[in-house]
């Protein structure tokens, strides 16, 4: 029973932690895609120097044009989703220089009466007893740090409010039900034993996947994002995630070879990631298949809303979550595996 009971815990959580990671990877994919870091850094910047118009200014410094990628034209025009501190605190300095901001740390007689008062008023508060530009700079460098940190805030905020989205969108088109699929777990011993040791294999290999750093370049967090997206399609085959839609008048004719057929019945079953290849299989009517849609069941649908609701809810805790949690299950089935026979040692 306590082996029935692991077995079931790490076959829910891989299940999770597989999901998690696709759909995480759907989310950086359009991040990446659509350059929110991108937009949400030049927010941030227009934000913290109070002037959307010095923020482009900003960018159109060497020292920030440089960090821009190219575009399909070859052309320099994909704005940078990371910049350094230093690299940002000298193309600042360089701006207030350009337009004779009084930034060295004095009291100002007057207002500023510059193209930027604003901003002139903030580099004049924040470097108030600088004695000299290199620590202007470090003191411009720390508190880009530390404001940074609120933008990346935001960013963070504005993905996981997309990954809900996209949790809700993959568990429809799989029928990722958690109550279903955790009775075809329960009852499933063979499933339990092959996804327990798919699962056993996965954190043996200790993927660094899981555990990534915020601040990679974008490509980096794209062959990351399609990384996922490959172990979610190689490690869960055999779960029985799609739908599965019965033709009831087929069994006035035989049912053609070659086609998916549920007890003499054929079945259109989309998508297909039970089976990847051409070869059929069967799909049992009477069984805990979670793929069969009952049309003529109310309560089938009520409760199939509330099984897709938990899967949404549980995927929205983060692979890196269910990396943990599976881990640790896994070392306790692993903790209470007996050891082999002495004829075996020999």
């Amino acid at each position: 029973m306590i082996s029935t009971i692991v077995g079931f815990a790490i076959s829910m959580a891989f299940l999770f932690l597989m999901l998690s990671a696709a759909c995480s990877a759907i989310q950086e994919i359009a991040a990446n895609l659509f350059r929110w870091r991108a937009i949400t850094l030049e927010k941030g910047l227009a934000g913290l120097l109070m002037s959307a118009p010095l923020k482009d200014e900003l960018y159109r410094q060497p020292l920030l044009e440089s960090l821009c990628s190219p575009n399909a034209r070859g052309q320099l025009r994909h704005l940078p989703s990371y910049i350094p501190s230093a690299t940002l605190a000298l193309a600042i300095l360089q701006v207030a220089e350009d337009h004779g901001m009084t930034i060295d740390g004095c009291i100002a007689k007057k207002p500023p009466t510059g193209t930027y008062p604003a901003t002139e008023k903030l580099l004049a508060s924040l470097l108030r007893g600088c004695t000299g530009v290199t620590e202007q700079r470090q003191r411009l460098e720390d508190w880009l740090d530390s404001s940074m940190g609120r933008v990346s805030g935001w960013y963070k905020r504005k993905a996981h409010a997309w990954i809900w989205i996209f949790g809700i969108v993959l568990c429809l088109m799989l029928n990722a039900d958690s109550i279903s699929l955790s009775k075809r777990f329960w009852n499933d011993q063979a499933l339990r034993d092959a996804v327990s040791a798919e699962a056993t294999e996965y954190v043996k290999s200790a993927p660094k996947d899981q555990t990534g750093n915020d601040q990679v370049k974008d490509q980096a967090e794209l062959d990351r994002a399609l990384h996922r997206m490959n172990l979610f399609r190689e490690h869960l085959p055999g779960v029985p995630l799609g739908w599965c839609f019965v033709d009831t008048k087929s069994k006035q004719a035989p049912v053609p070879e070659g086609t998916v057929q549920a007890d003499g019945l054929k079945a259109t079953c989309w998508p297909d990631l039970v089976h990847p290849t051409t070869q059929p299989y069967q799909v049992s009517l009477a069984g805990t298949d979670p793929r069969i849609v009952d049309l003529g069941d109310w309560s089938w649908w009520l409760w199939k809303i509330i099984g897709v609701v938990a899967t949404v809810l549980a995927i929205s805790q983060g692979a890196p979550f269910w990396f943990d949690l599976l881990q640790k299950a896994v070392n306790l089935r692993l903790a209470g595996t007996p050891p082999p026979p002495a004829d075996a040692k020999k």
